[in-house]
């Protein structure tokens, strides 16, 4: 199931990632060392490409993504 920009921003925010800076449509997310770029375009989902390489820069599995 794609998720929308606000489900990701929501789901970051929970695992402590907070808004470093946005330029243009990417929003880049950042906690410690660790930096997520997430493209913003209101009307589209993301896709699964980049919600499995969000995943995978956060260590954790799909499902317990699936849970925050």
């Amino acid at each position: 199931m794609p998720y929308s920009y606000i489900d990701i921003e929501n789901k970051l925010n929970k695992l402590w990632f907070k808004i470093i800076r946005q330029k243009w449509a990417h929003v880049i997310f950042a906690r410690d060392k660790t930096r997520i770029i997430v493209p913003k375009h209101w009307n589209k989902d993301i896709s699964i490409g980049i919600e499995k390489s969000i995943i995978k820069l956060l260590w954790i599995t799909n499902v317990e993504f699936k849970k925050i």
